[in-house]
């Protein structure tokens, strides 16, 4: 049984591993106007204790990068949920001095839970790694501004837990 668990964890990670590829390949090509210009950042290895923010206690809602690498700070919040589904919060932050364009948040979900629509931001998902970039319209994140009303609906069996987020 132990040599299945082990099978079984290194397959979690591979999958991860295509998963983030795939995130990345898609914003970097595949369409007629790039979305960035660089590869995004790794998913970092240490976050913050997780602080639950909803009613369901216990149940990790955000977790904040401990350095801000990228110029930028996010959170990744559950705001309501109900049999079958979700709703969470997304906020961002340059703390630069300069602007950051093409802005994009970035977060790991739980096995089956899935994202299907989104606000103020455009929606991305390959398997567990999820991802919300900016609207065209908005794509530019002045100095020193925060966008906190981005939004999304997901379908879950239970509230998930939003972990590793990341944001550039």
């Amino acid at each position: 049984m132990a040599s299945g668990k082990r099978v079984a964890s290194v397959l979690g990670l591979l999958s991860m591993g295509a998963a983030v590829a795939l995130v990345a390949a898609a914003c970097l090509g595949g369409t007629s106007a790039p979305r960035h210009a660089a590869a995004h950042p790794a998913v970092p290895t240490s976050v913050r204790p997780v602080v639950p923010t909803s009613a369901h206690p216990g149940v990790p809602t955000s977790v904040r990068p401990t350095v801000p690498a990228s110029g930028c700070t996010a959170t990744v919040t559950l705001v309501e949920s109900w049999p079958g589904g979700y709703r969470g919060a997304a906020t961002i932050s340059n703390v630069t001095d300069r602007p950051m364009n093409d802005w994009y948040i970035q977060w790991i979900l739980p096995p089956e839970v899935r994202l299907t629509q989104a606000w103020n931001g455009t929606l991305m998902q390959s398997g567990p790694v999820a991802m919300i970039h900016a609207p065209v319209e908005k794509s530019s994140l002045p100095a020193g501004s925060t966008v906190s009303d981005i939004g999304f609906v997901g379908a879950a069996a239970s509230p998930p837990a939003f972990t590793q987020i990341t944001c550039g």
